[in-house]
């Protein structure tokens, strides 16, 4: 396990990079956190699994969105377009630091819909993508943060505060600023419209059923390239509700995983 930083002076990105253990891997995986609390709240599953491919004989690099975790920036700095850039940026990394031509592409929540963005815009460097319950509809998902803030009761915390125009605007999410940059940015996504343009074979993995998942699932099975959509019963690792399952890692998922970009 080899932490480090990349990217240029103005935007440094923090990632931690662990190589193939059989020696000469011909296969590489990025890692693509999610937001906010969903990133703390996965952070542990996320290391896990880029341990689990580094043993199973791939190099992985997993990181940190400017603005975000151990990375430059501070957490109002971060944007949706950024974001996607810096996947961009740790492609390119990846490929240097593995040798290999093209590496393949694990999002987890809106990580999943930027890696897609991200290799729709890098088609040549990208072979094949798994989306661990991706968020499918920016707009619907942005909501659905809102509403799990303001249904949180925590004692001696109060309601969200609320930022000026001079801090970015919007409001807070779970304890993080949701800025109004990035409320726009998530609310212009949308995966399915992106599929479309993928020439890859992709890997859906949920664990919760909703409408927009199965809206996904039709879309991969009318694919003829080796796509495919899966519903795991599994702790959702950017989701907690504690103390039940703090720190609870879906293992099944992850196998899964693995088993698929074998």
């Amino acid at each position: 396990m080899i932490p480090f930083y990349f990217g240029s002076r103005e935007r440094k990105l923090f990632g931690v990079f662990e190589p193939a253990q059989n020696g000469g891997a011909k296969r590489a995986v990025l890692l693509c956190y999610p937001w906010g609390y969903e990133y703390v709240n996965s952070h542990r599953s996320m290391a896990r699994l880029g341990t689990l491919l580094s043993h199973t004989g791939f190099h992985t690099l997993r990181f940190d969105y400017y603005g975000t975790g151990d990375s430059g920036g501070e957490d109002r700095e971060a944007d949706i377009e950024g974001s996607r850039r810096d996947i961009v940026t740790a492609i390119e990394e990846l490929i240097e630091l593995s040798g290999v031509e093209r590496v393949s592409i694990v999002g987890l929540r809106l990580g999943a819909m930027l890696g897609v963005a991200a290799a729709c815009e890098k088609p040549h460097l990208v072979d094949r993508i798994v989306l661990w319950d991706p968020v499918v509809e920016g707009g619907q998902y942005l909501q659905e943060l809102y509403n799990l803030d303001d249904s949180i009761s925590i004692p001696g915390v109060g309601p969200a505060s609320y930022f000026s125009e001079e801090l970015g605007g919007g409001r807070e999410v779970m304890g993080l600023p949701m800025t109004h940059s990035v409320a726009a940015g998530i609310s212009d996504l949308d995966l399915t419209s992106r599929l479309a343009q993928l020439p890859h074979a992709t890997y859906a993995v949920a664990t919760r059923s909703s409408h927009l998942q199965r809206q996904l699932q039709a879309l991969l099975e009318q694919r003829a390239d080796g796509s495919a959509f899966e519903r795991l019963d599994d702790h959702p690792a950017w989701h907690e509700e504690w103390p039940e399952n703090a720190g609870a890692i879906p293992v099944a998922v992850l196998n899964r995983i693995v088993s698929w970009l074998k």
